[in-house]
């Protein structure tokens, strides 16, 4: 996606919008947008959340029990 091209798209279709109440919600909407913690990380963090989510998706996890066992002899608990 070109963002910047995703932008000037959206700026256009403000501009061209004469309903008052929806310029309001579209002000209202960007005022209370709150920004989560994914859009925060790079980009390579954000791929490796991704990829453990795909991970996890096709069943490649590790259950709590077995890392337990796995880090234990370092007297983690």
């Amino acid at each position: 996606m070109d963002l910047q091209a995703e932008k000037l798209s959206i700026l256009q279709a403000i501009m061209n919008i004469n309903d008052e109440g929806l310029i309001m919600d579209v002000k209202a909407f960007l005022s209370d947008r709150k920004t989560d913690w994914f859009d925060e990380l790079t980009e390579d963090q954000q791929k490796d959340v991704l990829e453990g989510l795909a991970e996890a998706d096709r069943g490649e996890t590790v259950p709590h029990s077995e890392v337990v066992k796995m880090y234990s002899k370092w007297g983690l608990k």
